[in-house]
């Protein structure tokens, strides 16, 4: 699916495991991002912009930061160093 250059709004969502994923046109080098909802669940978030695999992978990866429950650990860093 090829996409314009403009970043539109929430572009649908999609469905994978009992969970809904927000489809969203980020720049392709953000593949997606978890964060907490006005309920308090978790809500992933993935780029339209790439393909399903892709998202997939994403997902999964962002699945991994809640059951680790990096989102409750205020120093936790993806990319490692020191926090502040």
């Amino acid at each position: 699916m090829h996409h314009s250059g403009r970043y539109d709004p929430v572009e649908g969502v999609m469905h994978m495991e009992d969970r809904d994923v927000i489809l969203i046109n980020l720049p392709t080098a953000v593949r997606g991002f978890v964060f907490q909802g006005e309920d308090g669940d978790p809500v992933i978030v993935v780029n339209a912009r790439l393909t399903r695999e892709q998202n997939r992978k994403t997902f999964d990866h962002e699945r991994q930061h809640i059951e680790n429950g990096d989102m409750e650990n205020e120093n936790y860093n993806e990319y490692g160093g020191e926090t502040t």
